[in-house]
């Protein structure tokens, strides 16, 4: 009798394990970037060059493979020609970038989907919270309405790949050769309430943001966000949305600031062909109730050499891409770029400077592809000196 039982268990092992290398999906990818842009003013074109390696796994949990269990892993070199002591010229860094189980369940009148461990996730905005974070969300999706919660905790992330806004960070210097530094600890959480087509195809989005320090330095920081997107008339489209964001560093009173966002796209049914006319805004300067807004995660708001965070700017251009074959893929775009803290009082709006982009994405084959861009931005007779940058970039990524 024992021997039997020992053999069925041995052979439900062993059918379990074929099914799980049967249905486990792995992967890689192998990328290059390589920089070339001034890294001061009247400076000469110098070279950044990135390598990274990213290796990934699958794994359904599930029949119909909704729910599932993936991870993926990085590691990065960063070689950088403009930095003056040889020891400090190259960086590494290693990541567990994505560890996340995924539990989805039908309803009978919508669906469930819980994710936990690490992952990606961004506001409502796209530019106050977009970042890796280790914790939960759950989502709901009725027929009438849609809601989220979502609560995360930042100090097991790797600083090196995840910079957040503020003067709490992580000091990374004399650390260039260290593959793992831990970030500053802050918890994070979100609700977010959406009903889609709730007018005429129209889509309406609250939520609310709230970052919390949980150093002895405390800064902490609430979003609130309104959003609305859906058609015009087909096929133009426009996404709206307003954040108001307070702040309050130690003991020192809060502040608020506001950070809007607005787009109109068109997307002609040719040659999978996109043009969009784009605005945003994000206040500065001190006098008035309203301040500089002070986002979350770290983001370049333009292509200038001082790297601006969304904050005491506003721009507003063009921008769009086509596929002239299917295997190229050609963007371009230009904005005129404002200094909302630019006036003698920091107080009004000042021409900062004109930038533009334009790039070429071509898929070699199905698991080859090779890119090249160039972005420059050519700062107004008050900013020339400072803002002047030119950029020159060459990417390639070969999936394995």
């Amino acid at each position: 009798m024992k021997t039997q039982i020992k053999k069925f268990f041995f052979t439900l092992a062993t059918f379990s394990l074929a099914q799980f290398a049967f249905t486990l999906e792995t992967g890689g990818l192998f990328t290059n970037d390589t920089d070339f842009s001034n890294k001061k003013k009247d400076g000469d074109l110098e070279l950044t060059q990135k390598n990274a390696v990213n290796l990934w796994l699958k794994q359904p949990v599930s029949q119909d493979g909704l729910s599932y269990f993936t991870a993926e892993g990085e590691f990065r070199t960063e070689y950088n020609d403009y930095i003056k002591d040889s020891d400090k010229k190259l960086t590494l860094a290693a990541d567990v970038s994505l560890f996340k189980l995924v539990i989805s369940q039908e309803l009978e009148q919508g669906d469930i989907k819980i994710s936990a461990g690490r992952f990606y996730n961004e506001d409502l905005s796209g530019l106050v919270y977009a970042q890796n974070g280790d914790g939960a969300k759950a989502e709901v999706a009725l027929e009438r309405f849609n809601i989220s919660l979502f609560g995360a905790y930042t100090g097991l992330l790797n600083a090196k790949n995840v910079t957040l806004i503020g003067p709490l960070q992580p000091k990374l210097t004399k650390k260039e050769k260290t593959l793992y530094v831990v970030s500053k600890k802050f918890g994070v959480g979100a609700l977010t309430f959406e009903l889609p087509y709730f007018f005429q195809n129209q889509t309406l989005a609250l939520e609310g943001l709230g970052a919390f320090s949980l150093e002895s330095t405390k800064w902490n920081r609430f979003y609130a966000t309104g959003a609305l997107s859906g058609p015009i008339v087909s096929p133009v489209f426009y996404n709206v949305s307003s954040t108001l964001g307070f702040s309050k560093y130690d003991k020192a009173d809060m502040t608020k600031g506001n950070l809007t966002k607005a787009s109109i796209s068109v997307y002609p049914d040719f040659k999978s062909m996109s043009v969009s006319l784009n605005g945003l805004y994000a206040s500065g300067g001190e006098k008035g109730s309203i301040k500089a807004f002070e986002g979350f995660t770290s983001g370049t708001a333009d292509e200038s050499l001082t790297e601006p965070e969304y904050t005491e700017i506003a721009k507003i251009g063009l921008s769009g891409t086509i596929k002239p074959i299917p295997t190229l893929l050609i963007s371009a775009g230009g904005d005129i770029v404002f200094d909302t803290a630019g006036g003698d009082n920091d107080d009004k709006i000042k021409n900062k400077g004109f930038q533009y982009t334009a790039g070429v994405t071509c898929k070699a084959a199905s698991d080859v592809s090779v890119g090249a861009s160039v972005a420059q931005f050519i700062g107004t007779k008050d900013y020339k000196d400072a803002n002047n940058k030119t950029q020159f970039k060459i990417t390639a990524a070969i999936a394995f």
